[in-house]
């Protein structure tokens, strides 16, 4: 059996807490503008989560910038509270929603601790995102990820998306291993889980939120802490 030599990682909501930025920078926009006070906090991102899915991927394959997709994800909700405001009205909430954001970038909890131990393993780490180049680095060194890191594959680089097998061979190839030399970690079922088992890399599931499981056969994390215990999950055979 193949000595484990390197951690395939997820970023959004597996190191870094997209779900506490996006939380709290959405209180602050409840909080601003009263045409959302109708929605409990809990609606408010659920109803944002669906469309921040759906633009993202308009957003990766390239047909809106950024900042288009921000504003039209606003726009929705707007259209959902009955609001009637100028166009212009997304762009200030996209605008404040964003400055919100980053205010709030925050790692999952025991995420440090765990890519020490990692280290310290002497295992490689290499990140595999959806997301362009120049976020996931500013997430990663903001949060004091990036000096754990050995390389960061995105989608911006790799051309596709997960679960796609060319997202994980691009990040088993930065990492110079084989399938059997590594795992991988996620927080998304379809995403992560799926796509690493379609090519036979071993896949450990962080389920933070207590969903269901798929697959009951499949290692299931709900927290990163403590670290020893999540490394011996990673490296359990």
């Amino acid at each position: 059996m193949a000595v484990l030599r390197a951690v395939l990682s997820d970023l959004d909501d597996t190191l870094f807490d997209h779900y506490r930025a996006t939380r709290d920078a959405l209180s602050s926009v409840r909080e601003q503008h009263a045409v959302f006070s109708n929605w409990s906090i809990d609606e408010l991102q659920r109803r944002h989560s669906g469309h921040l899915e759906v633009l993202h991927i308009e957003y990766l394959q390239g047909r809106l910038s950024a900042d288009e997709a921000r504003r039209e994800r606003f726009r929705r909700l707007l259209v959902e509270a009955r609001d009637e405001a100028e166009p212009e009205r997304a762009i200030d909430i996209a605008r404040a929603y964003r400055r919100a954001y980053e205010q709030c970038w925050h790692p999952v909890a025991g995420a440090r601790a765990l890519l020490e131990l990692v280290k310290v393993q002497g295992l490689s780490v290499v990140v595999v995102t959806n997301n362009s180049v120049v976020e996931q680095r500013e997430k990663l060194e903001r949060t004091g990820l990036w000096p754990f890191v050995d390389r960061l594959v995105t989608s911006e680089d790799v051309r596709s998306l997960k679960p796609e097998p060319e997202m994980f061979r691009a990040g088993l190839d930065a990492a110079g291993v084989t399938t059997g030399e590594a795992v991988m970690l996620g927080d998304a079922w379809a995403i992560d889980i799926e796509g690493a088992r379609r090519i036979g890399l071993r896949a450990v599931w962080l389920n933070r939120f207590e969903l269901s499981s798929p697959d009951a056969t499949v290692p299931e994390l709900r927290s990163l802490v403590p670290a020893a215990d999540v490394l011996r999950m990673l490296m359990a055979q």
